[in-house]
């Protein structure tokens, strides 16, 4: 946070407040702790212990209403057979596609200095 942002005086306030914030879930923290029966204890009251299966709301497997295999052949007919599907996967998703960032081009002869090893020593 950037001191210019907030007046002295304003930045006390906010430190006190959130002093005050903490001091206040502390206490409520020591409260709850209060409450709890001591597990020590074998005639403390508990509450009851509630049982939740994961596997209540589940639901089984059914299967799909497949329709006829000579429709679903024919259909891909129609459309132009595999190659549709193969031509489809080829071709970029135009969704998503960024322009391509153009490359700084450098001279052959700076390519040629770089690739030049000669100064490494073994």
């Amino acid at each position: 946070m950037n001191p210019s942002i907030f007046p002295s005086g304003l930045r006390l306030v906010l430190a006190m407040l959130a002093l005050l914030t903490m001091g206040q879930n502390v206490l409520a923290q020591e409260a709850s702790r209060s409450q709890r029966p001591n597990p020590a204890d074998a005639q403390a009251i508990v509450p009851p212990v509630v049982y939740l299966s994961t596997l209540q709301n589940y639901r089984p497997f059914t299967d799909q209403e497949v329709g006829s295999w000579k429709e679903l052949n024919d259909t891909t007919a129609r459309i132009g057979g595999w190659r549709v599907y193969a031509k489809q996967a080829r071709e970029p998703d135009t969704t998503d596609t960024k322009p391509a960032a153009k490359e700084k081009e450098t001279p052959a002869t700076d390519k040629a200095k770089s690739m030049d090893h000669s100064s490494h020593t073994k």
